[in-house]
Order: structure tokens, then C-alpha cells, then sequence
């Protein structure tokens, strides 16, 4: 079913577009029957199109606010940092309908009075400054089951969030099953607290684990246990004999998202730091292998990951980088944040001096695309095709995946799982970083 609302001049299909019709005579009781329908489907209505292998996806917030939105990557402007809902004339319904891709994986929440209406998105410190406030207004569906903590509550410092500020999880019909998320293993791993100068270092130890293991540090380290559930899936994986064991250490950052961006930069000091102080002072409190580090991280910290082992090959003899931030580099004037006059400076380094040596895994999200101010015609994925296509013009071996998700830990935590099992097979004949 169409319906045209005339009052706002657009179109709304599906079940949200009978309900429309519905309400003009019984709102109540539509909305009764609209909100069951909801708690059936555990999250956004999901419908099949005719002649289209997408799917429709509706996302429903029910409530009497004068302002509600959504953050979601899975419409046509993925690169807002909100996108607002419309509600249905004569009701407390609010909807906004995308055709995604069956099998996506991606995170979304409703915003209630927008704090990023009006705010441009390139400009760093405006993002940081309504952070404060976005927690407060963004609220999980209250339908879905599946959610994850904020990641931006975690880059502002904060270890608690309550469950209706969480972000929900849409997972359609046709995602790849997850299982290490889902269970709980009899046989838990632990995690033990390091600290080094200012900075917290958790480090996974296996279940039962016994002699040298291999080392992986993960950068943005706060978010993989608590945000990702990281550690949880470790446990699952090597006690099914799917991973082979390894310690698994997660570099937290210090301060807030501005020491975070500064320090994840290509930063030359912070990669010392990682070679240097860090790996020594994992090595002489834990028993590792003499095999040289997986190092690895997300969007910037995929983007560090990959700078610090081009710098220090001689350490990191692998690179895990979920939807790593390649195109940074442009810095259009002496107070911008960049490099140089160029996007994908890290890329240029590759070019010139391929690491032959060190292999990469990387993978982004097929939601990713839009290119933004910050990087003048390159977009998340153009970005890391090109970082694959450069890293085997230089002779190096490179591997890169192209997930059905967006620009977030309910992706990045599925590409983790796939580049560490890929990294890390059970055979230690086949492990790369030796």
C-alpha cells in the first residue's frame, strides 16, 4: 500500500502507510495495532519490495515530542549526523523508511529535541561540544532486544549507561548469524588491568591458557570489551577451537575526543609509544611469543594501527583495521586538522615505501560512502579499496572485506571476529606475524 500525505507532500508505503489510513478514523486503536506489530518484529518494521532485492525498513518511534529523529547510516545522506523522522498527522507516531540491503548489520537510535540539528558535521569541536546533551536525548528502541553501549558515552569518559540510552541493533533477514555474540561460553577467560603512565591497558587472557601466546593489541581499547563484547566472543571462539589462543590487549585511550583524535592521527610519538614502552611492558608481565604483534583497531585506531606497524615493522607483523579512517590526511588551511593538502596521506606513505613484511586485513563497511569536507572526493570505502590496491601494487599481502554495515561497533565487532580468525588460525604453521 501508497498513501500520499498531502500535509507534508510524500509518499509512505507498507504497513506504516495502513496505519496512516487506519488512524484518520481510529488512532487509538491504530496505534494499538502498530505497536504490536512493532514488538512482534523485535525493532524497525522490515518488509520485502516487489521487484527490488532490498527490503524496507521503517523505523516507528511512538510518543507526543514535537522533535524526533534518527541516527541510522542507512539512508541516502549516510554522512548525517542525524536524519529527521515525520509523524503522522494526528498521532504520537513518528516513521522514516530506507531500502536497505537484506543482509546489513548497523546500529541506530531515536533522537528526542536533536541536539546536532543546525551542526556541521566537519567541525570537530561543535560534534564535541553537543555530545553532552546527545546522550541524554538518544534512546534505544524500546521494542528491539539487541543493543550496545553508546560508544560516544565511552569516548567521553563514561563506564555506565543506562538501557534506555543504548544503542539498538537492526539485524535483517538475511545477516550472517553471529553465534559468538549470543552464547555464553561455561569457560570464561579474564581480563586483567595494567597500568602504564596515564594510560589503562586491559589485557584478555584465554581460558586455561598455559605457555607463550601470541600478542594482539587493539587500539580504542575502552570500547572492544564494553561496547563490542569483544572479549565475551573471544572466550566462545577459542572454546570452540575456531581461534587460535592469544592475548589480547586493549589500549585505552586518555582524555576525550580530542586527545583521542590528535593521538590517533598518525601520530609518530604514539606509535614509538606502542612499540617502544607498550609491547615491552605487555612482554615482561605476560608470557608471549617471540612472533612479532597483531595490531589493530577501528576507524581512526585502524588508521593508527596501520601507521605504527609501517613505522615499526620490526614489531607489528600484522594490521587488523576495521573500517579504518585512510582518507584522513587533507588539512585545507594552517588551523585545520590534517596533514597536508591532500586526502589519504597514510596511503602515500604505503606508496612509497611498501611494507612488504607486514600483512593486512582490513575490511569496511558497505554503508560507507559519501565523501566528506574532511576528505574532498574520497569516502570511507573508496578509501580503503584504494589502501588494497596500493598495498598490492607494493607486493604486500592484503586482504579486505566488504561488510553489509555501517560505521560502527555492530560491525566493527563481527570484522574483528573475521580478521582475528584469519590472523590467528587454530594451525600456527599458517600464522603470519612470525
Amino acid at each position: 500500500m501508497q498513501l500520499e500525505l498531502h500535509s507534508e507532500g510524500v509518499f509512505v508505503e507498507g504497513r506504516i502507510a495502513e496505519f496512516a489510513a487506519e488512524a484518520a478514523h481510529d488512532a487509538p486503536g491504530a496505534t494499538r495495532r502498530l505497536h504490536a506489530d512493532l514488538v512482534a518484529s523485535g525493532g524497525p518494521l522490515v518488509e520485502r519490495v516487489e521487484g527490488d532485492e532490498r527490503v524496507r525498513v521503517t523505523f516507528v518511534w511512538i510518543g507526543p515530542q514535537t522533535d524526533v529523529s534518527v541516527r541510522a547510516q542507512v539512508f541516502d545522506d549516510p554522512l548525517a549526523l542525524s536524519h529527521p523522522m515525520r509523524r503522522v498527522e494526528g498521532t504520537d507516531v513518528w516513521w522514516r523508511q530506507a531500502l536497505v540491503a537484506p543482509a546489513v548489520v548497523t546500529t541506530y537510535q531515536y533522537l528526542v529535541d536533536d541536539p546536532f540539528r543546525g551542526v556541521d558535521p566537519t567541525d570537530l569541536a561543535a560534534v564535541g561540544a553537543v555530545l553532552g546533551a546527545l546522550r541524554e536525548r538518544s534512546f534505544a528502541d524500546p521494542v528491539n532486544p539487541r543493543s550496545l553501549f553508546p560508544q560516544t558515552a565511552v569516548i567521553a569518559g563514561e563506564t555506565t549507561a543506562g538501557s534506555r540510552h543504548r544503542e539498538s541493533v537492526l539485524r535483517l533477514p538475511g545477516a550472517e548469524p553471529e553465534p559468538w555474540f549470543d552464547t555464553v561460553p561455561e569457560r570464561r577467560g579474564t581480563l586483567t588491568e595494567h597500568r602504564l603512565r596515564d594510560r589503562t591497558i586491559e589485557v584478555w587472557s584465554p581460558p586455561g591458557a598455559h605457555g607463550a601466546l601470541p600478542l594482539v593489541v587493539l587500539l580504542d581499547g575502552e570500547c572492544w570489551p564494553l561496547v563490542a563484547e569483544l572479549d565475551g566472543a573471544l572466550d566462545a571462539l577459542v572454546g570452540s577451537g575456531e581461534l587460535a589462543p592469544a592475548l589480547v590487549a586493549f589500549v585505552h585511550n586518555t582524555g576525550g575526543m580530542a586527545a583521542r583524535t590528535a593521538e590517533l592521527s598518525c601520530d609518530d610519538s604514539f606509535a614509538a609509544f606502542l612499540a617502544h614502552e607498550c609491547v615491552p611492558f605487555l612482554r615482561a608481565r605476560h608470557d608471549t611469543t617471540p612472533d612479532r604483534v597483531v595490531i589493530g583497531g577501528d576507524s581512526l585506531a585502524g588508521l593508527a594501527a596501520a601507521h605504527a606497524a609501517l613505522n615499526h615493522p620490526e614489531v607489528f607483523g600484522a594490521v587488523l583495521s576495521c573500517s579504518g579512517s585512510f582518507w584522513w590526511g587533507y588539512r585545507a588551511d594552517d588551523s585545520g586538522w590534517g596533514r597536508d593538502g591532500e586526502p589519504e596521506w597514510l596511503t602515500r606513505q604505503i606508496a612509497a615505501r611498501p611494507p612488504r613484511d607486514v600483512e593486512f586485513w582490513a575490511s569496511v563497511g558497505s554503508l560507507e560512502t559519501g565523501a566528506s569536507p574532511l576528505s574532498p572526493g574520497v569516502d570511507q570505502r573508496a578509501a580503503n579499496r584504494h589502501l588494497r590496491d596500493v598495498l598490492r601494487a607494493g607486493g604486500c599481502a592484503v586482504t579486505l572485506v566488504e561488510e553489509p554495515g555501517g560505521h560502527d561497533f555492530a560491525t566493527f565487532r563481527r570484522s574483528a571476529v573475521r580478521g582475528l580468525r584469519a590472523l590467528l588460525p587454530p594451525d600456527p604453521e599458517v600464522r603470519p606475524c612470525r
